[in-house]
């Protein structure tokens, strides 16, 4: 694979020969395009497995996840949605192919160094989440002031509802709505928070799953 910063084809996306031409953060990335006539590996029966999972949890989480590792990609060549995937790939997938799903309890949907929620805690009310979580005394300016992102994702649906900048720390509570369509469907649940400049995130927490029976 080959970068170029300034590619000599402009910027064409697409396939010349055997070559293929992207763009990542502005610069042209060229690679082989792969091609075999034997049959696949379990090895690589095994890695499409996961990555076809891991993709489809994240497609309908997409603008959640750009801002949730936007500080994981700065400095980098990737993006945020390549820090995602490599992350919960690791990290968040269990089981064989063909049935490699996700461990939602080992799932990341930000990723950073921030303080993450303290004592956190989700109740399921009429028409939303109520989320509650500590603000202890002993931390400093300006953590008070970060603001809570919150996340329901519903597996059998490929959906999900979430808040990407909702109350500050310093409430300790904030509701996430829920259509009335959704409420009694089964949910995986997430908190986590960014800072007021939005340059920094914390870890999520996963804090379990709602309606699972």
């Amino acid at each position: 694979m080959g970068t170029l910063r300034n590619g000599f084809l402009g910027n064409y996306k697409g396939k010349i020969g055997n070559l293929v031409f992207y763009e990542v953060k502005g610069r042209q990335v060229i690679r082989m395009a792969g091609k075999s006539n034997k049959p696949p590996t379990a090895g690589q029966l095994q890695n499409r497995n996961e990555m076809a999972a891991v993709m489809a949890f994240l497609k309908p989480i997409r603008a959640f996840i750009n801002i949730g590792f936007a500080a994981k990609a700065k400095g980098t060549i990737k993006t945020a949605n390549n820090m995602a995937v490599s992350y919960n790939k690791k990290y968040a997938v269990t089981g064989v192919y063909p049935e490699a799903i996700m461990d939602y309890s080992k799932v990341l949907v930000t990723e950073g160094g921030m303080e993450q929620a303290i004592n956190p805690t989700v109740e399921l009310l009429a028409g939303a989440l109520n989320f509650t979580w500590l603000c202890p005394n002993y931390l400093d300016w300006p953590r008070p002031y970060d603001q809570v992102m919150l996340m329901a994702y519903f597996p059998a649906l490929q959906k999900a509802e979430y808040i990407l900048y909702g109350a500050k720390r310093l409430k300790c509570t904030e509701l996430l709505p829920i259509p009335a369509d959704l409420v009694g469907e089964y949910m995986e649940v997430y908190i986590s928070f960014i800072a007021e400049d939005r340059k920094r995130v914390a870890n999520s927490t996963y804090l379990g799953a709602v309606n699972a029976e």
